[in-house]
């Protein structure tokens, strides 16, 4: 979350994500081919976690809508992990 101060918004500061040998090597599908917005919704209940597949794969997906493309292999953490990743 953003902070917010004297009711004006702070820096964002995104979550340090590493690789813990915990998530779920997939396949992008044709379903999924430039919407991580979709596959975030099936994984985590929302669209708005999309980002969160660039963070644990920043060498395959420079650009995290255009670079998620069918058969590309990816990390995905689990929703407990991502859970603990934004506490």
């Amino acid at each position: 979350m953003t902070p917010m101060d004297s009711g004006k918004l702070g820096i964002w500061e995104t979550p340090d994500f590493e690789v813990t040998g915990n998530e779920i090597t997939m396949i992008i599908s044709r379903h999924y081919r430039n919407r991580p917005d979709l596959l975030s919704q099936e994984l985590y209940g929302t669209p708005q976690l999309w980002w969160v597949f660039k963070m644990i794969n920043p060498d395959k997906l420079n650009d995290p809508i255009w670079d998620f493309v069918e058969g590309l292999e990816i990390l995905t953490p689990s929703p407990s992990e991502v859970s603990a990743y934004l506490s």
